[in-house]
């Protein structure tokens, strides 16, 4: 009677490793040492796993804060930034929506930021967005008196930021710079990098 075929062993062989390297038995270290094909397939997995590349920080794992609450304001970074404290915490906000020019854009980014610090009450309402990559809140800003204002779109309505169009899908935010745009406002006062800061720190990242 003739045994099985060479490829049927082989495979049995395998087989049998691999389940000696994945759910060892309590004597896997002599089955390991006495079997040369373990020892390759052990050498092989955890080289495997050795090899994979480390892991990069994604925007999912930054914890999720509330979508909406009352903060106190800390400090306006530019025109599309503030940092913020929200129940004894330290946020970083970047205004959804719009794009300020730099600072080093004079005079555009400290006129921007100037007129951020004047529409920006003490205490704000936050509403958060997303959490970028960095670790920064996305969120728009709104003040908590009855009139209940929206500073990230009141930047944009007076002429010191643009629409990030690219994120931002919102038409109020398309209108408002349409106007500015058409009564030359702020940044639409004359053609410049002013009106497109994302080119211009694009520009100066690639120097």
């Amino acid at each position: 009677m003739r045994g099985p075929p060479s490829w049927y062993l082989k495979k049995s062989a395998w087989s049998k490793c691999r389940r000696a390297v994945l759910r060892p038995p309590r004597n896997a270290a002599r089955s390991l040492s006495l079997n040369p094909l373990c020892r390759l397939t052990t050498a092989f997995i955890l080289g495997s796993v050795c090899a994979l590349p480390p892991r990069l920080p994604q925007a999912s794992d930054w914890p999720t804060p509330p979508s909406s609450r009352i903060c106190t304001l800390d400090q306006v970074l530019d025109g599309d930034s503030m940092r913020l404290t929200c129940k004894g915490k330290s946020v970083e906000v970047r205004l959804h929506c719009i794009d300020a020019p730099e600072y080093e854009q004079i005079p555009w980014g400290k006129q921007s930021r100037h007129h951020l610090r004047k529409i920006t009450p003490r205490k704000v309402e936050l509403k958060t967005i997303e959490i970028d990559q960095f670790g920064r809140t996305l969120g728009e800003v709104y003040t908590t008196e009855p009139s209940r204002r929206f500073l990230n779109l009141e930047q944009v309505v007076g002429g010191h930021a643009a629409v990030y169009e690219h994120y931002c899908s919102d038409p109020a935010f398309t209108r408002a710079q349409r106007k500015a745009r058409k009564a030359g406002l702020g940044i639409w006062s004359k053609p410049g990098a002013q009106q497109t800061p994302w080119v211009f720190r694009h520009r100066k990242e690639s120097q």
